[in-house]
């Protein structure tokens, strides 16, 4: 059967409980047979920051491994996200057998990297967070709403709560 969604772009933020994201990201996985992906969007260092580390840090190679440690961290951390979903959710990992659920952490505005991800890998949909406590007050966040004024395929929002 084909529902003409082929692969899922999940995007989860690192602060918060990111299950809801995921729980409905497999679920359409799952219910459409497609792939999925997670992304985490690491927001770029603001060019103040990194202007007092280049002043601070006169050493490159620490420069560039800070930054690169950065990145390694988030890593780290969906993976640790990413595995203990799995663990309090063993029937949707039964489900969703053993097949693969690919990860990047990426860097830059999350709006945008989040927008050129899913064009870049042929994404159908992009699931994500409304970044908001209350769905009803706000709709979404920032970064929510960003990715829908420049995503070319449907956005479904996951309120908080789910």
């Amino acid at each position: 059967m084909t529902h003409g969604i082929r692969r899922i772009l999940c995007c989860v933020g690192l602060r918060g409980d990111c299950d809801p994201v995921l729980a409905q990201a497999v679920d359409l996985a799952q219910a459409t047979g497609a792939e999925l992906h997670v992304l985490h969007a690491v927001k770029s260092l603001s060019d103040d920051v990194l202007n007092t580390l280049k002043i601070n840090i006169q050493d490159r190679q620490t420069l560039e491994t800070l930054m690169t440690q950065r990145l390694d961290q988030a890593r780290e951390e969906l993976e640790r996200r990413l595995a203990a979903f799995w663990a309090r959710h063993p029937e949707r990992r039964a489900a969703f057998g053993e097949r693969e659920v690919t990860r990047s952490v990426l860097e830059g505005y999350p709006a945008s990297v989040i927008s050129h991800y899913a064009t870049r890998t042929g994404s159908d949909m992009i699931v994500m967070a409304a970044n908001k406590r209350s769905f009803a007050a706000a709709y979404a966040g920032k970064v929510t709403k960003g990715v829908i004024k420049r995503a070319k395929v449907p956005v479904v929002v996951v309120p908080p709560g789910t």
